[in-house]
């Protein structure tokens, strides 16, 4: 087993680190650990890479892994790669009663105790199955005109400070 205690950069906001991976993934010297978004908010953690490699993780109580993370570099790259998951997309639509609509919707979720993500006019969450599209429906009936509702597959990173403990 291949015990690993910390992070050494990630490809997403290390230019040069990036670089290098993709040099490496070229000549197939890279490989990848598929994680959910739960398994990287663990400290300690047992999993085979892609390859196969036997990976121990153990980490102090601060760190916690994101996806691009690199594990080692030396000969060998380990990539870090979140899993994607089922996401409900609501979009707001432009219109005299937004505010009241966001208002609402913020209700709703937070009731739900979701962790969010929001990307221009867009919040996004995680769901565990499609029939919550039709909860959701249901509770946000009231404003169906006004919002855009959509699930798709994709790598979920909640918002900073809002990676609540889901229900």
């Amino acid at each position: 087993m291949l015990k690993i205690t910390k992070i050494s950069g990630n490809i997403f906001t290390d230019r040069e680190l990036k670089k290098r991976f993709e040099a490496l993934d070229k000549q197939k010297k890279c490989e990848r650990l598929h994680l959910t978004r739960q398994e990287l908010e663990k400290t300690r953690l047992r999993k085979n890479t892609d390859k196969g490699t036997d990976v121990g993780l153990t980490f102090n109580g601060n760190t916690k892994l994101n996806h691009g993370d690199v594990l080692i570099l030396d000969e060998d790259f380990i990539l870090v790669e979140q899993t994607p998951e089922k996401v409900l997309s609501i979009k707001i639509k432009q219109n005299s009663n937004q505010t009241e609509a966001l208002i609402l919707l913020g209700h709703i979720i937070g009731n739900r105790h979701r962790p969010i993500a929001i990307d221009a006019q867009t919040i996004m969450f995680p769901i565990q199955a499609d029939s919550e599209v039709e909860l959701f429906k249901n509770l946000l009936a009231e404003f169906q005109d006004n919002l855009e509702l959509k699930i798709e597959e994709r790598v979920f990173v909640p918002r900073k400070g809002m990676d609540v403990h889901e229900h």
